[in-house]
């Protein structure tokens, strides 16, 4: 499996030297905090696989876009951008420097921290430090301190609308909650996964101890639901139906439809790292040089492809209107394409 975003590790290193000028660096040191406490409390579950598994054809209902953890984001007037070009350094823009994020001289600070993917609240934002084992860590975007909030190493962040979900390798890869109001830490789910979507009650994600297929949990009754019967590398949901790069078919494109739960191949080709964003559809196309292409899916349900990036892509991610990518002809730059 490629690195991915959506999903992936954040490197951090913890130290910030405060300065307000353009190009210069920022030391934590002087800002940074003690360690939020946590308190551990047990899996709201009763075994170690939560509630038994649905194997019936009773189908589920998912909506909207999930928050995915990004290299790019936006807190008030600041952008925090992981730099490829400098090892994954955070720096800090203006937002109306959004279009010379290329340019490390055009920083208004620049961290001695590490990072290739965060989260972001109304005032901070969260990342794994990998140089501290990739525990989870806040900036704050008014006041700049830095505050260690769980000691886990921890992947694949995420904020739900009750806390901040992570994937616990301190703890075989379960997903745990950070109920951020009173800081208890709790596991949600106890198989052990590969990456997860994080919906508003439904949990999506690969379960490693069954050959990465694709599973549901239920946040509302604990239960959980398998979905495919193949692994799948990358995963996405739009209207209600679950398409998937299904590894059990030479990366070929599939969809199920969650509420029938119909399974069915859309479309033979070699694909990697798919992505949903407002109902739409994208992926890298290894039969076509790695170029990043769109699904389409017309009314006579005959799937399609079309090109968007004509050059290869090593990574990319999707931000509102906006794709980031990184080109393979170009590496460490971060290139930009508008949705349509």
């Amino acid at each position: 499996m490629k690195k991915f975003l959506i999903c992936s590790v954040i490197v951090f290193s913890f130290s910030l030297v405060g300065c307000s000028s353009k190009s210069n660096s920022t030391n934590s040191s002087s800002n940074s905090s003690n360690s939020t406490d946590i308190k551990i409390t047990s899996p709201t579950t009763g075994n170690n696989s939560n509630t038994e598994v649905k194997n019936d054809t009773k189908g589920i209902s998912v909506s909207g876009d999930p928050n995915i953890a990004l290299p790019i984001v936006k807190v008030g007037g600041n952008i925090y951008v992981s730099q490829w070009k400098d090892n994954n350094r955070l720096y800090e823009y203006l937002t109306s420097d959004i279009n010379s994020i290329n340019d490390l001289l055009k920083a208004t600070k620049k961290y001695n921290l590490f990072s290739r993917e965060m989260v972001q609240d109304t005032e901070k934002i969260y990342f794994t430090n990998i140089s501290d084992n990739s525990n989870i860590y806040t900036l704050s975007d008014s006041t700049k301190e830095i505050k260690k909030l769980d000691n886990s190493r921890s992947s694949n962040i995420t904020l739900g609308t009750d806390g901040l979900y992570f994937i616990n390798q301190s703890d075989n890869s379960k997903i745990y909650k950070i109920n951020l109001s009173d800081n208890t830490k709790t596991a949600v789910i106890q198989d052990s996964v590969g990456k997860f979507l994080l919906f508003s009650d439904t949990i999506i994600y690969q379960n490693k101890n069954d050959k990465f297929k694709l599973y549901a949990y239920s946040l509302n009754d604990n239960t959980k639901t398998e979905l495919t019967s193949n692994s799948a590398e990358s995963f996405g949901v739009a209207n209600n139906k679950l398409y998937y790069v299904n590894s059990g078919d030479q990366d070929s494109i599939w969809n199920l439809d969650l509420q029938s739960m119909e399974d069915k191949k859309l479309i033979d080709v070699k694909a990697e790292d798919l992505q949903v964003i407002s109902g739409r559809i994208f992926f890298i196309n290894r039969s076509s040089a790695n170029y990043l292409n769109e699904l389409s899916l017309p009314a006579n349900g005959v799937a399609s492809t079309s090109q968007i990036i004509n050059e290869g892509v090593e990574q990319y991610f999707i931000s509102e209107n906006t794709i980031y990518y990184e080109p393979k002809t170009s590496h460490n730059d971060i290139k930009t394409y508008n949705i349509k």
